[in-house]
């Protein structure tokens, strides 16, 4: 399976200039090869291709010194991100959607360069070598390469004041799981990231809430600052350095959320959510004006801290890796269907306890839903569910005339 390993660079001075030219060379051609397909199309209705650019490219190579000194995968890759663009365009306007027709990029948006191909670049002790950057580039394996791994491609990025490379790799994939009959249902939320239909729930650390207070400082700082001032800049780049922590850290820990459930469980089942609906405004129009926006407004942001679709997303690659599965179901009722007797248990957003009127079940509302989602994804893929004593995992149950004890 493909995968994307992240490695800062750590440059010499001559480096960090010859990557900044090299990202510029790279941006000037971008803004030439969309040039040159909009030329073409206005003036004799001819549309040009990616391969006709390469060859294109080649013919450059020739005489131009910039482009012939640089691996021609490089520059390969650049006409590859304008044969992208436009394919998004096209896509665009069959869907219906707002087209957004491609735009030449300035610096301030033009932030990498890569290789479509791993070829023409080396990795060998911790350095990269390649041609148009002198000497050997140093790269921080904080992790190291996986073995039997098949280096495909990698993009060099600039992010604030340091670069980074992005090595796309071939990984093997385990050929069976470690723990082959163990099964879990997840419901992610809110109050919990993730509730297991083992009893057990993995915290959710809101870390956009704890970093907020020095965004909410950086940012009216920004405000005070005269537009064009170096003290604008300074500011800026704290801003932008304050958001990249929050989003590092969010990811760690979601990282390591999934590699633990994925390293559990084989069989994983998840709800199939669709969080740009769940997080829409309810701001609604002015003639007809949406209820409690405020309330609704804090839901959205508390959601999109918690990350949860990124969450399931890294659940299906590790799972897929550890040699597991992962289905997704209809999350439609999840939190409102009795596990036990399948029957609707209508909850507003403040009860946090099914209690069941038709079976008398009582339990914590997130175990409910993750058991709920488990059965259901039992049934989608053919599987028998385990026994209901396995299921109620490690939170005491009451039901009517008896109680369900903690497991040991």
């Amino acid at each position: 399976m493909l995968l994307t390993y992240r490695f800062k660079l750590a440059p010499t001075k001559a480096q960090y200039a010859a990557l900044s030219q090299l990202c510029e060379d790279q941006r000037q051609l971008y803004n030439a090869a969309l040039q040159e397909r909009v030329e073409a199309w206005k003036k004799q209705q001819i549309s040009i291709t990616k391969l006709d650019q390469f060859n294109s490219l080649s013919e450059i190579r020739s005489f131009d010194r910039t482009y012939s000194s640089v691996p021609s995968r490089l520059s390969r890759w650049t006409i590859s991100r304008v044969d992208d663009a436009f394919k998004g365009f096209f896509s665009r306007v069959k869907r219906g959607t707002k087209a957004g027709f491609p735009r030449f990029k300035p610096r301030s948006r033009w932030k990498s360069f890569g290789f479509s191909e791993w070829s023409g670049i080396r990795l060998n002790d911790e350095k990269l070598l390649f041609s148009g950057l002198t000497g050997r580039l140093k790269v921080r394996l904080h992790r190291p390469i996986p073995d039997g791994a098949s280096l495909k491609a990698c993009t060099f990025t600039r992010t604030g004041r340091f670069w980074y490379v992005a090595i796309q790799m071939d990984v093997p994939v385990a050929e069976g799981h470690a723990k082959p009959e163990t099964i879990v249902g997840i419901d992610v939320g809110i109050e919990h990231l993730a509730f297991l239909s083992d009893g057990t729930y993995i915290e959710n650390p809101r870390i956009g809430k704890a970093h907020q207070r020095k965004v909410r400082v950086a940012q009216r700082a920004l405000t005070r600052c005269k537009r064009g001032s170096k003290r604008r800049i300074k500011v800026k780049e704290k801003l932008a350095l304050l958001k990249r922590k929050t989003a590092n850290a969010r990811a760690t820990y979601l990282h390591q959320a999934s590699a633990k459930i994925t390293r559990n469980y084989a069989f994983i089942g998840v709800e199939k959510l669709n969080v740009k609906n769940m997080t829409g405004s309810a701001k609604g129009t002015v003639e007809e004006p949406g209820k409690n926006v405020r309330q609704k407004a804090g839901i959205n942001r508390a959601m999109l801290d918690a990350s949860v679709s990124r969450l399931i997303s890294f659940v299906d690659y590790k799972a897929e890796r550890a040699g597991g599965q992962m289905v997704k179901v209809n999350s439609k009722n999840t939190s409102q269907e009795c596990f036990f007797c399948e029957s609707i248990v209508e909850k507003s957003l403040d009860e946090r306890q099914h209690q069941c009127p038709h079976c008398g079940v009582d339990l914590p509302r997130d175990y409910n839903s993750a058991l709920v989602v488990l059965k259901r994804a039992c049934k989608a893929h053919g599987r028998a569910m385990p026994p209901r004593d396995a299921n109620l995992g490690h939170q005491p149950v009451r039901c009517p005339g008896k109680m369900v004890a903690e497991a040991a």
